[in-house]
Order: structure tokens, then sequence, then C-alpha cells
């Protein structure tokens, strides 16, 4: 009696979970060619690369740039330097739309969009940053084997503390920082209680010297100061070979911190309770969200992602977007 109870409760807190958010698709026409690959969406403007290839999107060396509204207004678009540069991809950092290479290339470059002259323009190699607010710079450094360190740098002490998490997207929810990776969700109360990092390695050395430096100093070991909130096995690597189930993306709704699943070709919206994940409701199948260099820096700026939909041998592209309760399927129709 007691365990047909329980399926009860569940039950009802399922659907009831269920009713609390809605999927709504549209389709956004756009006279381009290719399929959207590292996207963003910033004060109502959405910047894409379409790619040109008959394969997944992710996978394709070249396309175009492109700046357009919901309408399919195209407002700017532009020869793509994103995919001919290795480990790139674009996001929201200093109120400006930029791509980067991986600092670890000798001839890293850089660029930023300027919307007046409608062209990517050189600048300086842009930092590491991956989230900022009044109190902290955050920077996520990767060397691969040689390990990984999230930074937190005090503002107004310049003191520096380190983490031993992969990559992060960060979100801030009544003052505690949350930190995502493809298969952790991190907390992080009180930086001041992570790692102190030693004034001879901060971010800025390890900028301007790199690995010598990054392999030297003592960073990216220790989680003391980091509490795990939920895993759903070990860490898995952008550029590695994925888990059939992992997060796939992240956000914030009335200060709760919510995943969108895949587990296989399901996709799922869940919610985190006691340490474990509990589906809240499905999103679709073959819908896969594009795994893009970059997309974790600043995420908590971007308004969407890219996803793709494989139909047998066609595919379908498109942007996943999030107001409030809704996860809008934005299907971008292109060119054939």
């Amino acid at each position: 009696m007691k365990k047909i109870l329980l399926l009860l409760i569940l039950t009802f807190l399922s659907c009831s979970d269920s009713k609390e958010f809605k999927i709504k698709t549209d389709t956004i026409k756009l006279n381009i060619e290719g399929k959207p690959t590292y996207s963003v969406k910033y004060k109502n403007t959405y910047y894409s690369v379409f790619a040109i290839a008959k394969d997944e999107p992710t996978l394709v060396p070249e396309g175009t740039f492109c700046v357009f509204n919901k309408r399919g207004k195209i407002y700017s678009k532009t020869q793509d330097k994103v995919h001919r540069l290795w480990d790139s991809g674009i996001y929201v950092e200093n109120d400006s739309i930029v791509f980067k290479e991986n600092t670890l290339m000798p001839d890293a470059a850089s660029f930023y969009w300027d919307s007046n002259k409608e062209t990517w323009l050189n600048t300086p190699v842009t930092d590491d940053g991956v989230f900022e607010d009044d109190n902290y710079y955050v920077y996520a450094l990767d060397y691969g084997e040689w390990g990984a360190a999230t930074i937190f740098k005090d503002k107004k002490t310049g003191v520096e503390y380190d983490a031993d998490i992969l990559l992060p997207k960060i979100y801030k929810i009544q003052e505690e920082y949350y930190l995502v990776t493809n298969t952790h969700v991190l907390k992080v109360a009180d930086p001041h209680k992570l790692n102190e990092v030693k004034k001879g390695f901060y971010y800025n050395e390890i900028k301007t010297h790199g690995l010598t430096v990054f392999n030297e100093a003592e960073l990216g070991w220790s989680l003391q100061g980091v509490v795990t909130i939920y895993k759903s096995g070990e860490e898995a690597y952008y550029y590695r070979n994925f888990p059939e189930f992992y997060i796939a993306h992240s956000f914030v709704y009335n200060n709760e911190l919510l995943l969108i699943m895949m587990d296989g070709n399901k996709m799922y919206l869940a919610r985190i309770n006691n340490g474990m994940s509990h589906k809240v409701m499905d999103i679709g199948e073959d819908i896969f969200i594009s795994r893009t260099c970059n997309s974790y820096r600043n995420a908590y700026l971007n308004e969407v992602v890219s996803f793709y939909k494989k139909q047998g041998e066609k595919i379908e592209a498109g942007l996943l977007e999030i107001k409030d309760n809704t996860i809008y399927l934005h299907y971008i129709k292109t060119k054939e």
C-alpha cells in the first residue's frame, strides 16, 4: 500500500512539473545557404555561422557569418572566418560578439564583430573569461592532459582562487555560483574558500607564459570549497567521444538551475533533487544540441544554443531558446 501511495505521489509531481513548462516550435526563414552551427543571441539579435555540408553541421569547415532577427531579416552577412581557425567559436564579451582561437596555439587569433563596418576586426587575444559580476572575474583554462582550472579573481583584493573544474558554464543564484560541465553540477558558495593561488602563478602569468607556468602552478588539483550537486558520470571533454548520457544545456528559472539532458537520442528537461536528476518533461527524439568550442564562455549572456535534428538521411537545424517557462525550437529554413 505504501509503495502504491509513493508511486501515485511521484506520478502526480511529475505531471505537475510537466505542466510548468511548455515547448513551442516555429520557423525562421533566411535567404542564405547552410545550417547554423556557432550561434549567439544577444540583445534581441541573432548571430550565427551557417555552414554548408551534407554531414552534421558541427563538422563543417567553412560557411557564412550572418546577423539576423526572428522575422528572418538579415542585417549583415560575410564570409566565415571561424571555421578556418582551430578550436574556435563565437560568444559575448565586453558587449561585443567575439571569437577566438585556442590560446595554446602560438599564433592564436581573436576578432570582434564591428556592426558599423559589418566585418570582423582583429583584436589582441581576448582573455579566458567565463563569468563576471560585481565581485569576481572568473577564468577557465584547459591544458588537456596537463590539467584544467577555473579561477575566481577577487576584484577588490586581486587575490585569485582556483578549483579543478573543466570549462564550466557559470550561473549565479542567490549569491552562490553554480558551475555546469557536461557531466557535473558544482556549487561554490564562497570563492574565498577555494584553493588560494600563489601570487607568482596568477592568471596573467599563466596567460603570458602558458603551459610552462601552468604545469608548475599547482592549479587544478583542488576541490576545496566545492560542493557536488549532481554527477551523471566521469567528466566528458567536448573534443572527445561523449557518453550516451550527459548534460546538453542548462538554464535558470525562478532561482532554480534546470538541465537539458541527453540520454542516447532522447532529449528531456530535468531538475535536480537530492543529488539525482528527475525528468520534468520530454523535449524530443533525435534532437541534439551542437557541442561547439567556446560555448561555455559567458554562457549566461547567450540566449540560444544551436541544435540539429536527424530525420533519416536529412538533417534539420535551428536554435533552442528559453524564455521564462517556455522552450522554443526555432527551426531555421535556408536555401537548399
